[in-house]
């Protein structure tokens, strides 16, 4: 059910930002720098789901077009567009052009409208002929968001999506996902999950020394470790995670036809080098891996039409206890 919203200017680390607030959360965002989400307030509890980077000299920063997104704020929730890892486009008649690392909506100044339920924000392709939309509108569990990109151009598009929050995560969150998927190696920093595009069961495998390994749950901090891994298809469309420190819960659903796939990366105290951290990523995306020229090959991307438009659709919901989640998620998923 759509809720009414009070939308409201503020400064945050000298920037200026929107609190979209509703009954259920309370969202902060920044249009400046690349419409991100740096706070997102379960208003019942509140408990506080994104992760801020602890150091303020990097907060907030006005990235450079197509800088390396380790160099800046990579806290907050963001969206990579039209691919993730920087890459050079594979196909006519932008071949050769490079992919900014993690796409370009990042770094870019977002256009913003407030509307009765929440607010619509839409932002340009600088190297190739998009306008990428999104309207958030709040729900009584949470906010859905509407996605719309234009291809300008008449000619088709290859690209992907992947909506890229960074959660705030304790040892005993764990991440939920649908019955039956495998997981493949987008990366492992430390090398204990093999090379790109490895596959392994969903939730338990075993690392290149026979350890076992529950893919599933962040474990201690301090384990130097940061593995980003993709879901084969999903068969239902939701993708969750659970915190049994506070009994805390976010839960994605969504289309798996215009949504198929689900990436998710644990930081175990493993990455960036010089200021490791520990967060979680789970990002709903619609290709794999990271690297457009590599997805292409393989089949897993979109193409928009020319001049024609992609449009799909992601619901956010929060709460608390586990009653709330198995009605989303289903009984006995952990």
């Amino acid at each position: 059910m759509v809720e009414r919203a009070s939308v409201d200017e503020l400064t945050v680390d000298g920037r200026q930002a929107l609190a979209v607030e509703g009954e259920a959360v309370r969202l902060v965002v920044v249009p400046g720098v690349g419409a991100k989400i740096i706070s997102c307030l379960d208003r019942h509890t509140g408990h506080e789901y994104v992760w801020r980077n602890p150091d303020p000299a990097v907060r907030l920063v006005r990235p450079e077009y197509a800088g390396s997104f380790e160099q800046y704020d990579i806290s907050g929730w963001d969206e990579c567009f039209p691919g993730i890892g920087q890459c050079v486009y594979p196909a006519p008649p932008w071949q050769g052009i490079v992919v900014p690392d993690h796409g370009e909506l990042w770094t870019l100044p977002w256009h913003v409208e407030s509307q009765a339920d929440g607010v619509r924000i839409w932002t340009h392709g600088v190297r190739f002929p998009y306008t990428f939309e999104k309207r958030i509108a709040l729900t009584d569990d949470g906010f859905a968001t509407f996605y719309r990109v234009h291809n300008a151009a008449p000619f088709p598009f290859k690209c992907f999506w992947s909506t890229h929050p960074l959660f705030a995560a304790t040892p005993e969150t764990r991440i939920l996902l649908p019955d039956g998927v495998r997981v493949r190696i987008e990366i492992s920093f430390s090398g204990r999950l093999g090379p790109l595009l490895s596959e392994h069961p969903w939730p338990r495998t075993v690392d290149r020394q026979g350890r076992e390994v529950d893919l599933s749950v962040m474990g201690p901090v301090g384990q130097a470790e940061a593995d980003k891994l993709y879901t084969t298809a999903v068969p239902e469309g939701w993708a969750a995670l659970h915190d049994g420190a506070s009994d805390q819960w976010l839960a994605f659903t969504f289309d798996p036809v215009q949504v198929p796939l689900v990436g998710f990366w644990g930081n175990r105290s493993g990455w960036p080098a010089g200021r490791p951290c520990f967060n979680l990523a789970l990002e709903p995306c619609s290709g794999c891996p990271d690297r457009l020229d590599i997805a292409v090959p393989r089949g897993e991307y979109q193409t928009i039409p020319p001049e024609g438009d992609l449009t799909w659709q992601l619901d956010v919901h929060v709460g608390r206890g586990r009653d709330g989640l198995e009605r989303i998620v289903g009984k006995g998923k952990w």
